[in-house]
């Protein structure tokens, strides 16, 4: 007979000899399944290839880039010690400003003095400056759009003066505050109770010298955003825009220069808003960078990395004042702002 096969040696086994057999069994499968996870661990790892680079680099990329954007956009693309590359808006065309023959003195020391004390800030500054008692004019960034934050005032306390001179608004009429009225932030109306009984010629004082977000609404509803936009146009202020909050500092500058010589609002008109822009709430920006005794009128304005401060100086030879920033450290704003009056200030007195 021949020899007998494994598994009819397994079932002549006793039965505790069969228990002893599978437990041999089952451990050498458990060997035999460690050795061929050992050997398969033994193999040397795939190096990469051109594929796997590319994919990586491209998952860096994606992630990376766009942290760094919004980084640097949040600073409105400009850091400590870095040039300002601006980024215009698509809907508008690059403009190219050429040397203007008709200035008589040399500016450029003023612009060299607040390019040096903003050098070493977050964010982007500009400014404008008119000579009011001739047709001089100097700047940093002019042209560039900014936003306006609460200087969007300026043009609704313009229109409402404007549709009193026609008729359209008796300024002296009462209005009824209501609770849907009420816009958080600046201002006193905010914390009035519903009813309270204003004039609309003290909604526009308030405007003035609180900066009331409440005044402005409800001004802003009474005229319409087509009424305001009109005077926009009207007054000439090309970047201004109502409904984006923008705007830059020529056109702001344009606003102070027809208050001053009371070219759009009647000599009454001008003088009251300007009347309304003196010792307001917010005279720790452009004021101490002139001496005491010399009125600014002036409108400031205050959002999340936006300090902007514009005006009137009263100055034996006035003069328009205009710093509008994107972008800032607000701390660091608070604390150049009277530097950077008090630099044109005193070139505006040693080179009239």
């Amino acid at each position: 007979m021949g020899k007998p096969t494994r598994l009819a040696s397994f079932f002549s086994l006793p039965f505790g000899k069969k228990q002893q057999q599978e437990e041999e069994d089952e451990r050498t499968v458990d060997l035999t399944t460690k050795k061929v996870k050992a050997k398969a661990k033994k193999k040397p790892p795939k190096p990469w290839t051109k594929k796997d680079r590319l994919i990586i680099l491209a998952l860096l990329l994606t992630t990376s880039l766009p942290a760094a954007f919004l980084a640097l956009s949040a600073r409105a693309f400009r850091l400590p010690n870095m040039p300002h590359f601006d980024f215009p808006s698509l809907s508008k065309t690059f403009e190219f400003s050429s040397p203007d023959t008709t200035i008589k003195f040399d500016p450029s020391p003023a612009i060299a003095s607040f390019k040096s004390l903003i050098k070493p800030l977050s964010g982007v500054y500009g400014f404008y400056v008119v000579r009011l008692t001739s047709t001089d004019s100097y700047g940093y960034l002019e042209n560039s759009d900014f936003q306006a934050a609460s200087l969007i005032k300026l043009p609704v306390m313009i229109a409402a003066f404007r549709q009193a001179e026609s008729g359209n608004l008796n300024l002296e009429e009462e209005y009824s505050l209501k609770s849907g009225d009420k816009i958080a932030g600046a201002g006193s109306l905010y914390s009035k109770p519903e009813g309270t009984i204003v004039t609309y010629e003290e909604l526009l004082r308030l405007m003035g010298k609180l900066s009331d977000n409440t005044a402005f609404g409800i001004i802003r509803s009474t005229l319409g955003d087509d009424t305001i936009n009109q005077v926009v146009t009207e007054l000439g202020l090309s970047s201004t825009s109502l409904e984006e909050n923008s705007t830059s500092p020529k056109d702001t500058a344009v606003i102070f220069e027809r208050l001053y010589n009371s070219n759009y609002l009647t000599k009454d008109h001008s003088e009251k808003m300007l009347e309304y822009l003196t010792d307001t709430a917010y005279e720790s920006w452009l004021t101490p960078g002139v001496p005491n005794d010399i009125r600014i009128a002036h409108k400031y304005g205050r959002e999340v990395h936006v300090v902007n401060d514009a005006g009137i100086v009263f100055a034996d030879n006035p003069y328009v004042i205009v710093i509008l920033t994107k972008g800032i450290v607000e701390s660091e704003a608070d604390a150049i702002f009277p530097e950077l009056s008090r630099i044109i200030y005193e070139f505006e007195i040693s080179n009239q």
